[in-house]
């Protein structure tokens, strides 16, 4: 069996702005003085706490000054996000070119997971609204487990749902940044680098890199081979 995961946002597809845009509402909704689109655009692709913290700060502040513990902020900051997100969650995001007909190929050789650091229920709605999520056998989002990226313990939940083995079995992470890189090393997977993606410079460790999207089904095929 080839099991291959491969990463949302910057992998994928291009979210960043419909997430900055989203944050700039979440903002408004809350009363908190604006801040630019290409200011937060910034901001939304390193993780949804830094996203949180970094897109709404005066929430943390608020719960340090009142010394309450910040889950409270985070909460209120997921919730109010995850409400605007979804309301214009494919407002500007499509697909990579070929990206579509890619995850089909990808699918036609062994179970396909999403591993994203976007929360699960969030991805599914970004998924199925791209015409996309039938393609998956299952998705693995930021909130899925205890973990996320870097760490390699949604991979491995995955795996053992799917009866992998290292043994028998050879297993492939496809994605665009460090926090791939090392969960697919901590896993033991070939790791695909995506230089399409959002991180510009290439991580420190990778088997392979793919120029396009169109590429990665012949580049798994090759990394794959006996």
């Amino acid at each position: 069996m080839i099991l291959t995961f491969i990463d949302l946002d910057g992998t994928i597809e291009d979210s960043r702005q419909d997430m900055a845009a989203a944050a700039a509402a979440v903002r408004k909704r809350l009363e908190l003085s604006p801040r630019p689109e290409a200011e937060l655009r910034a901001l939304v692709n390193r993780g949804m706490d830094r996203l949180y913290r970094d897109c709404f700060p005066e929430l943390f502040e608020r719960a340090a000054m009142l010394n309450l513990d910040d889950h409270m902020a985070l909460r209120e900051a997921a919730d109010n996000y995850a409400r605007e997100y979804a309301a214009r969650i494919v407002d500007s995001t499509r697909p990579y070119a070929g990206m579509p007909e890619t995850l089909a190929a990808l699918a036609a050789q062994g179970p396909l997971v999403c591993f994203t650091n976007k929360p699960e229920e969030l991805s599914r709605i970004l998924l199925d609204r791209l015409g996309l999520l039938g393609r998956f056998t299952r998705i693995m989002g930021g909130d899925s487990c205890a973990e996320t990226k870097p760490s390699a313990l949604p991979m491995r939940i995955a795996a053992d749902d799917l009866n992998f083995t290292h043994e028998r079995d050879q297993a492939i992470m496809i994605g665009d940044t460090n926090g791939d890189a090392a969960a697919a090393h901590a896993f033991g997977a070939k790791f695909i680098w995506c230089r399409w993606g959002y991180q510009s410079e290439a991580p420190e460790r990778y088997d392979a890199a793919a120029e396009a999207p169109t590429q990665l089904p012949a580049i798994l095929h090759k990394l794959c081979a006996p």
